[in-house]
């Protein structure tokens, strides 16, 4: 049965190259020898662009983009600071966001706050849509950032599978299923299914559909980092040391990595059948720290900044020296006059990046609180950027986003 399933699955292993690697073994860093500029960009603070719970963060070529989930907003500024624009939505709570380049356009979707879906009535409202109009449940949006159409926000159709929560690419949607559907006759799921309209095109990562076991049996999902090419995403399946490059309906290898015994998953993982979900929770439980999710990819020719969490929900950031295979903990970065000496858990948020720099971000409030020990490492005074940014900070402001310069073909120490 297990070799008819593997047979099921559209993809397969190519010569791609694996990196033999142990977080426990992970080595610190000097910022110095990873970064090469830094700018920081205070993000303007009045009434309408204050926010307090920030939510998603995203890059653009000339915009800084954040969602809210105390105002439920989505707020824009250029890459110099200056807020431009607030879009609040009412009645829906807004999801992630995505930048679709080709368009110049921010896609989000939003559920309406008003219908709470359990997991089995969705499933069975997908295996038997009726004449359900979907968009009463879930909006799907794309805003236009020219600023001179206005920031103008067009609502596209909503299918019946956005309930399942979906991704956009180059004019699909890649749409999740992650458990156990009663009302599918398939033996043989996929966690990801590419639909273009409402045709589906390709299905990812195959899954036993065993029957009679609790709705949340499975509970495998995948994780997407986007790249800098619409058309282009990394996925990675729960428990799969594989990061895959989909591109065109077509899934390749991209980094494997293997890890010692400890952090891995036994096979008879994905060959067990369960009885319960006491089983299978335990069976999760007795390895605990074997690696489940990577989340937050960045790759930047020489690196692959990559977040890790395992059966614990223990995660690190880790970055990966792809000229010399080493993995650096970001956790134990050495921070110095090259990051002006900013405190080491912002390494930890190195989640956004454009062709240049990468992105992460300190609040006011903890960098009011750095001030102290900065003028104790600048002796002679603050470098003329920090000491301009201390003159007009309070904790109430927003955030203050760092841009970083990756240093280019270097193999660092």
């Amino acid at each position: 049965m297990w070799i008819a399933f593997c047979m099921a699955a559209n993809y397969c292993y190519a010569q791609e190259k694996i990196w033999y690697i142990d977080p426990d073994q992970a080595i610190g860093i000097k910022a110095s020898n990873l970064f090469s500029a830094i700018r920081l960009i205070p993000l303007q603070t009045t009434k309408e662009s204050n926010f307090t719970n920030m939510a998603d963060f995203v890059v653009t070529p000339d915009r800084l983009i954040f969602t809210d989930n105390e105002s439920n907003a989505i707020l824009i500024f250029d890459k110099a600071g200056k807020f431009l624009y607030k879009y609040k939505k009412r009645q829906y709570t807004l999801g992630g966001l995505q930048y679709i380049q080709s368009k110049n356009a921010l896609f989000f979707t939003s559920r309406n706050k008003n219908y709470t879906i359990p997991k089995k009535k969705m499933q069975q409202m997908l295996a038997y849509p009726g004449s359900r109009d979907f968009a009463k449940y879930i909006n799907i949006e794309l805003m236009q950032l020219d600023s001179s159409q206005h920031y103008k926000t067009d609502k596209l159709p909503v299918p019946k599978y956005a309930l399942q929560g979906i991704y956009y690419l180059d004019g699909s949607y890649i749409a999740e299923q992650n458990s156990y559907n009663k009302y599918a006759k398939d033996t043989v799921l996929y966690h990801a299914n590419l639909f273009k309209d409402d045709q589906l095109t390709a299905s990812y990562f195959p899954f036993l559909n065993a029957p009679k076991l609790p709705i949340d049996y499975d509970e495998i999902s995948y994780t997407i980092s986007r790249t800098l090419a619409d058309s282009v995403i990394y996925i990675q399946r729960d428990y799969d040391h594989t990061i895959y490059r989909l591109s065109n309906n077509d899934i390749q290898p991209a980094y494997r990595f293997v890890f010692p015994a400890t952090h891995t998953m036994p096979a008879s993982f994905q060959t067990t059948a369960f009885k319960n979900n006491i089983d299978f929770t335990n069976f999760k439980n007795n390895h605990k720290k074997a690696i489940r999710k990577f989340f937050n990819i960045v790759d930047l020719n020489d690196y692959l900044f990559i977040g890790m969490n395992d059966n614990d929900w223990s995660q690190n950031k880790y970055v990966l020296n792809k000229n010399n295979a080493v993995l650096y903990n970001l956790n134990k970065i050495t921070s110095d006059s090259s990051v002006y000496y900013l405190p080491q858990k912002i390494f930890s948020r190195l989640n956004n990046y454009d062709k240049d720099y990468i992105y992460t971000f300190i609040s006011s409030d903890d960098l009011l609180k750095e001030k102290q020990n900065l003028l104790n490492k600048y002796k002679e005074g603050l470098p003329p950027e920090l000491a301009g940014i201390f003159e007009k900070l309070t904790k109430f402001n927003n955030p203050v986003i760092v841009q970083l310069k990756v240093k280019p073909n270097t193999a660092a120490n």
